[in-house]
């Protein structure tokens, strides 16, 4: 297994959930992290969670930073990350990049409003292909390899009653994944896909369902943001994880 001591990960939904899970145990590990979110004071107050405790590692720890900047805005992640302006913390690229930012939906599609449709798409979806587009073409010119983490979800491929754009969206960054990783194994750019099911988070909190969910999950719970956070750094450390799609909904799947 690598480790990820000393790596720069970008992480995009990383000042809260799933994102900011994932990034607390990657700096517990030693690794530098960028979060990326719209929130200046809730990034703020994100990066000030970040501590590592890896023994070895240089006192000085690990530095950490955020990018203010909405993730379906092309030209952000241009200015901020595939084209810095100084050699700043994106000027010398990232190892791992981590594409966590995410909406949720609660509506059937027939009464789903266009401008709604597209707001989704452009967060989950568009900013995830951003996200690897702005990326991966560094990753390429450091010859170093890298890794590409997509959090997806399990409704990309069960689907679910008042999700439909959402399981769309999802189901595209299945798809994206999968591409990128024909597309760039050759530059050892491992690309990896988690689908969650349902996770205790502040999506899921405002659900009045959540008992009888849980009584339809083989394991009888919700999900923890940490064990996610446990599978992303499985697929960030293993050399041979490459075009994994790893569930991770309790056993709700095989349902």
């Amino acid at each position: 297994m690598y480790s990820i001591a000393g790596k720069r990960c970008l992480i995009t939904g990383g000042s809260r959930g799933i994102g900011l899970a994932i990034a607390q145990l990657f700096a517990r590990e030693g690794a530098s992290i960028t979060l990326v979110g719209r929130n200046t004071d809730t990034l703020t107050q994100a990066v000030g969670t970040l501590h590592h405790d890896q023994q070895g590692i240089d006192k000085s720890s690990p530095s950490h930073a955020f990018l203010a900047f909405d993730v379906s805005d092309a030209q952000a992640w241009q200015h901020h990350v595939r084209e810095p302006a100084s050699a700043s913390s994106s000027g010398a690229g990232y190892d791992i990049l981590v594409n966590a930012a995410g909406v949720t939906q609660n509506s059937l599609l027939a009464s789903t409003r266009t401008e709604d449709v597209r707001s989704l798409l452009d967060i989950n979806l568009l900013g995830t292909i951003l996200g690897c587009q702005a990326v991966v073409p560094r990753m390429i010119k450091r010859r170093k390899g890298g890794c590409i983490i997509n959090v997806s979800s399990l409704l990309a491929v069960q689907g679910g009653k008042g999700a439909s754009v959402y399981a769309a969206s999802k189901a595209g960054i299945v798809g994206l994944t999968r591409s990128l990783a024909a597309e760039n194994g050759r530059f050892q750019i491992r690309t990896n896909v988690l689908l969650p099911g349902y996770i205790d988070t502040e999506m899921t909190k405002g659900m009045n369902t959540k008992d009888q969910i849980s009584s339809q999950i083989p394991l009888g719970r919700l999900g923890r943001v940490e064990e996610v956070a446990d599978a992303a750094a499985f697929l960030a450390k293993n050399p041979y994880a490459h075009n994994c799609v790893l569930n991770l909904d309790g056993g709700l799947s095989g349902v």
